[in-house]
Parts: C-alpha cells; sequence; structure tokens
C-alpha cells in the first residue's frame, strides 16, 4: 500500500462508518487531515500534553518528579489508585505515568494539580495548540454542569506527538524519551494498535486512548526501521462505543499495512542485483 492507497482507504472509511471521524496523519510521504480542525470533546487523550507539560516544567527545574503528592481525593472511572487501600501518596512520575499506562483520572488529577492549569495552557499555546483546552480536573461533575469541558482537535493532537520528534525544541531527550517509553507501555491496545503483530519486534507503538459514551479517541505514534507515523483520532456520535473502538483499529491496521510495504520496497531496493550468466 501507497500512500495515495492510505489517504484514499482512510477517506472512504471515515465517509463509509456511522460514527464521525476526525484525523490527522503525519507520514513521511504527505499528512492526511479529515475534520482535522474539528473541536470535540477530548476525553482522556489530553493527558499526554498535560504530561508534557508537567515534563516541560521539570526540564526548567520548576517541578520535581520525585516530590511525594498526597493521595487525598481518589475519584472514579479508569486507572487503579482510587481502587486501592493504603495507598496514601505517591510520586509525581509515577502519578504521570499511571494517567498514560492505564488511563488513571486520580493520577491525572495530581498532575494537574502539581503543574497548574495556567501552566498547562501556557504550554499548549507556546506548542501553538489553540484549539486545545483543559479547563478541569477528570470526573469534576460540579466543573462539567458550570459547562467546563476540556475539548481538543485531531491538528492540535498531532501537533503534541511532534513535541517527542528529536528535533522538537518543546522537551529535553530525556523527557522526550520518558514519555515515548511510557506511551509505548500502554495498557489500553485495543484501538489504534490492535493489529499490531505480535512477533514483531521493529514496529513500535506508543498510544494514548480516551473513551466517553458515545466517544472514542486515540492517538499514537507508530515507529520502524523505515519511518515515523503520527496520528490523533478522534470519533463521536457512536451509537454502541464497541463500533468506535473497531473503526480505530481498522485505521491503525491500514497505517500497519502502508509500514510494512515501505519496509518491503526498502528491502527489494538494497537487495544485491543477481548477475545474468
Amino acid at each position: 500500500m501507497d500512500f495515495a492507497q492510505l489517504e484514499q482507504q482512510l477517506q472512504i472509511l471515515a465517509a463509509e462508518v456511522a460514527g464521525t471521524v476526525s484525523m490527522y496523519v503525519r507520514t513521511p510521504d504527505g499528512t492526511v487531515a479529515i475534520g482535522a480542525e474539528d473541536v470535540i470533546r477530548s476525553a482522556s487523550i489530553l493527558k499526554v500534553p498535560i504530561a508534557m507539560a508537567c515534563l516541560a516544567a521539570a526540564d526548567r527545574g520548576e517541578l520535581d518528579l520525585n516530590t511525594l503528592l498526597p493521595i487525598s481525593e481518589p475519584v472514579g472511572g479508569s486507572g487503579v489508585l482510587a481502587y486501592l487501600s493504603g495507598m496514601e501518596q505517591i510520586t509525581l512520575l509515577n502519578a504521570l505515568t499511571l494517567s498514560i499506562i492505564v488511563s488513571d483520572n486520580t493520577a491525572a488529577n495530581l498532575v494537574i494539580e502539581a503543574t497548574g492549569l495556567n501552566r498547562i495552557q501556557a504550554f499548549f499555546d507556546e506548542v501553538g495548540a489553540k484549539n486545545s483546552k483543559v479547563t478541569r480536573k477528570f470526573m469534576d461533575y460540579d466543573a462539567l454542569a458550570l459547562g467546563l469541558e476540556n475539548v481538543a482537535t485531531a491538528r492540535d493532537m498531532a501537533m503534541f506527538l511532534e513535541c517527542l520528534h528529536p528535533d522538537s525544541e518543546f522537551l529535553s531527550l530525556t523527557s522526550k524519551q520518558q514519555l515515548k517509553t511510557i506511551m509505548r507501555d500502554q495498557q489500553l491496545i485495543d484501538k489504534l494498535p490492535a493489529f499490531q503483530p505480535i512477533f514483531d519486534e521493529t514496529l513500535i507503538i506508543g498510544n494514548k486512548t480516551g473513551t466517553l459514551p458515545g466517544v472514542e479517541h486515540d492517538i499514537a505514534y507508530f515507529e520502524n526501521d523505515v519511518m515515523l507515523v503520527d496520528l490523533a483520532v478522534l470519533t463521536t456520535d457512536w451509537d454502541h462505543n464497541h463500533e468506535g473502538q473497531q473503526t480505530l483499529a481498522r485505521i491503525g491496521r491500514m497505517i500497519i499495512d502502508y509500514m510494512a510495504s515501505a519496509s518491503l520496497k526498502l528491502a527489494d531496493d538494497n537487495a544485491p542485483a543477481i548477475a545474468c550468466q
């Protein structure tokens, strides 16, 4: 599958499914943008740029990732901290890690508290993600009742993924490697990474999901020996969330097939020519 075929298949899929699909896919061969500027309820995908804002502050010496944070206001939903007994405190780094790999809402709120909403939004503005905002903590129904909502666009989320590139200046190399590793250790892999070949050690995927009733999101980097692909896919208006999960898995499979084709082409191009006798 070449890039033109990938773009065509993504456009067809977005048009034919029952839900609404917004995406931004960046490849070395070009980008695919479908509804990429649509402002959408972000669910948990914003936990990645929140973590980035925290790491950026740590890079500047404003925060210490080893600081112990009291677990004083656990909230439900995804994660584990709210359901464990005897857990009274956790380091900022461990909270950041749990907020990504199991989408822990309590941990994410601790990261928000430690980093501060103003510092988080300042990081968003610096990156240029003008349409993404964190206005409240996770599972804060009082704030939600007041109309405060966390939002994002597919284009903005792809910009955040770009912060992990080697030439990006928004995070230190150590912070980039740290967050890429945390995302690679993601436990929720039933969406974009669902079709990752089990025995293919050359393909690395790091992702972060987001889920609300009728909403299924995922952002990810796909990396192999040939290329790096960043993609942010935000989907809404599902009657059944499972349909959204399946759609994201299909998109991930297209990316995997596209990257595999590029690897095969490179191998063929580099194969030694057989001399004719």
